[in-house]
């Protein structure tokens, strides 16, 4: 009887692979990843060759500068290996709908059903490779097994390409690996008595597990979970995204900037365009963030709510979530704004008029022209200014 068949793609190093799909030249080059330029950043992908230079994975660049010269040292270009991770995201939606992915480079893919309608279930796992080859010339693995947690580990410890635990096998497949890949081990107090102990193999835990009640005092709340996990039981479904609805506006300047005025000019026109998707939604947003990008590769962002949706109400929102999330001398390369948790807006009637209604009247009617003309038909002069000098 066949259960479910999960899935778990692994891209290693995505961020590698990225860097040397723009630039083929870095193939054959010692080339590592840093988290950051500064001296405490790490390095987070490395390539063979710098490995042979004596860099490993984790170390602080303060550390690389002083033992070698000669590897290439390339910022953490976030908005790269984003958009491909997205677009490996789309590529492996084409073989089933249920798509969780997990970090960078790995996904977990619900192909139940699929061993019925395309035959051997390898033969399905390499044509997802195949499809990733052909259109990003990226390399990845494929594990196959009945849950998330066997086929996650797989591609963690298993080098072949591809690899599939049959059912019933999963014991056998876990006795032989160190304890450190179960995720349970990650919590102190287990991974210090799996020390303490000198367990090496998870063989070794499956055989503690004889004498149940020792092995529950000795892991107390954990040891249920361990013991799960050292069989390779996991029960928890793949689980795709959410896609959540939202406002996003995005000024790229063309030349990076500092100067205050095209700043809080730039900010207004993106939190007006905002303001004017809110009021055709006539919804507010529980959640709007704020995010502003350095020249130097870095970034800062704050949150908050917008709960009046006339063009007065969100610039003044955006303005002071922008000042409390700038707060560096650096030159500016772009901002982003985007909305999100929306709710119904519940206009206040009353018989009075007030700075709100005023200020919702005034919106109304220069909507009717920028739904007439465009939403940028119709500026006020330090918009026009600011957009002017950038």
């Amino acid at each position: 009887m066949n259960g479910r068949d999960v899935f778990h793609i692994r891209l290693r190093g995505l961020e590698l692979q990225a860097e040397q799909m723009i630039d083929p030249t870095l193939k054959t080059r010692p080339v590592a990843i840093l988290s950051s330029n500064s001296p405490n950043g790490t390095i987070i992908s490395i390539s063979p060759e710098a490995k042979e230079e004596g860099l490993l994975k984790g170390m602080k660049v303060s550390t690389i500068r002083k033992i070698n010269h000669g590897v290439r040292l390339l910022p953490y270009n976030k908005s790269l290996y984003t958009k491909i991770n997205h677009y490996i995201y789309k590529i492996v939606s084409d073989f089933t709908p249920i798509v969780e992915p997990k970090n960078m480079g790995e996904f977990f893919l619900d192909m139940h059903g699929m061993r019925y309608l395309k035959g051997n279930v390898q033969n399905n796992g390499l044509s997802i490779l195949k499809s990733i080859k052909e259109k990003t010339n990226m390399f990845g693995q494929v594990g196959i097994s009945q849950n998330k947690l066997v086929s996650r580990t797989i591609t963690s410890v298993v080098l072949n390409k591809i690899h599939e635990v049959k059912n019933g096998f999963e014991s056998e497949f876990f006795s032989s690996l160190n304890p450190f890949v179960l995720p349970i081990v990650s919590e102190k107090s287990v991974s210090r008595l799996i020390e303490f102990l000198l367990i090496k193999k998870i063989e070794n835990i499956q055989s503690m597990m004889l004498h149940k009640k020792e092995f529950q005092i000795l892991f107390g709340t954990y040891s249920t979970q361990l013991e799960k996990e050292s069989h390779g039981k996991d029960f928890c479904p793949v689980i795709p995204v959410k896609k959540q609805e939202s406002i996003l506006r995005q000024t790229i300047l063309p030349e990076d900037t500092n100067n205050y005025d095209v700043l809080k000019g730039v900010v207004k026109d993106l939190a007006e365009q905002v303001a004017f998707e809110l009021r055709k939604k006539w919804q507010i947003s529980n959640k709007v963030k704020i995010e502003v990008h350095y020249s130097d590769g870095r970034s800062s962002k704050k949150t908050g709510k917008i709960s009046e949706i006339d063009d007065f109400s969100v610039i003044k929102d955006c303005y002071t979530l922008f000042e409390k999330v700038n707060k560096r001398r650096n030159r500016i390369r772009s901002i982003l704004i985007q909305a999100t948790h929306f709710t119904s807006y519940a206009e206040q009637k009353t018989m009075f008029e007030t700075i709100n209604s005023k200020n919702m009247d005034l919106s109304k009617a220069i909507e009717s022209v920028r739904k007439k003309y465009g939403i940028h038909s119709l500026q006020t002069a330090n918009i026009f200014q600011a957009l002017g000098k950038i």
